[in-house]
């Protein structure tokens, strides 16, 4: 997932969050909620990943872009989990 990508699926979570129906702006809500988990758990992998390399060369830590292309498939399962998790939350 690239920067792009992400920031239209936050805005999409918005859009939803402003809905009329309650169910909408749940599901808007769990949105927001996990763009940003995925903005701190990016954030603390770029951190991890920097700390190790800094010990070893002086090369610039990875951006929060570079973190949520990186490792596509990581994020994803990720994303898709906590999503499904939420959703099923609201369906109870």
């Amino acid at each position: 997932m690239n920067r792009h990508q992400f920031e239209e699926i936050r805005r999409w979570g918005e859009v939803l969050r402003r809905d009329e129906r309650e169910d909408v702006r749940a599901a808007g809500e769990a949105i927001r909620l996990l763009c940003e988990e995925v903005e701190r758990i990016a954030r603390d992998l770029s951190a991890a990943r920097a700390a190790p390399a800094a010990e070893s060369t002086d090369s610039e830590p990875a951006t929060v872009d570079d973190t949520l292309s990186d490792e596509p498939e990581l994020f994803e399962a990720s994303l898709r989990g906590r999503l499904q998790r939420r959703l099923a939350a609201l369906h109870r």
